[in-house]
């Protein structure tokens, strides 16, 4: 195994309080395989919609729009579907902003702007409100408890997983697929 895969399945492990063996690890070959083998071994419900995930999606958005809200950045009604270049639109104070709202929030972790010439852009994977708002529920509150990690379904497993893979390998959500294998299709050495 290469390092990404090692630092994956680490992240895996971590996230959902797993161990994996060497040799469950190089069983799996696509992200189904990953979901299958943590639903086994989490005793998840099968074939359940993710349910604990999407209440944290909602909370993380909450917090974010609470946030925004407090530092003047947005005025009345806030979208999922706002685009963060016309939310934080002055880009000369973009990077201030950016810092400020990760203050308001109190979040440890916070994606990096990134540098083009004498401006600041968001990373690919972060175009709307709505992906920051999803960014935060995955990076930010996958602390689960006992309690949520007990409660995930088989498509909790599946959206963490597929957050999980994306963010490790820094991949654009259309590559992604629960079928594609990880060397060939998306990339991982």
């Amino acid at each position: 195994m290469g390092l990404d895969s090692v630092e994956l399945v680490m992240a895996f492990e971590e996230v959902f309080q797993i161990s994996i063996s060497d040799q469950e690890a190089e069983r799996m070959r696509t992200p189904r395989d990953v979901i299958d083998c943590i639903t086994a071994k989490l005793d998840a419900k099968v074939g359940c919609p993710a349910v604990v995930i999407r209440a944290k999606e909602e909370t993380a958005w909450v917090q974010l729009t609470h946030a925004l809200q407090s530092l003047g950045v947005m005025d009345g009604e806030v979208g999922r579907d706002q685009k963060l270049d016309d939310v934080f639109a002055d880009r000369s104070s973009r990077q201030q902003r950016w810092r400020q709202l990760k203050e308001q929030l109190d979040v440890k972790a916070w994606p990096r702007l990134r540098w083009f010439g004498l401006s600041t852009d968001f990373p690919s994977n972060l175009k709307t409100l709505g992906d920051l708002s999803e960014w935060m529920s995955h990076h930010h509150l996958l602390r689960l408890t006992e309690d949520e990690r007990q409660a995930l379904t088989q498509g909790d497993i599946a959206l963490l997983v597929k957050h999980i893979i994306l963010d490790q390998l820094g991949l654009q959500e259309e590559k992604y697929g629960e079928d594609k294998k990880f060397i060939e299709d998306l990339g991982l050495d």
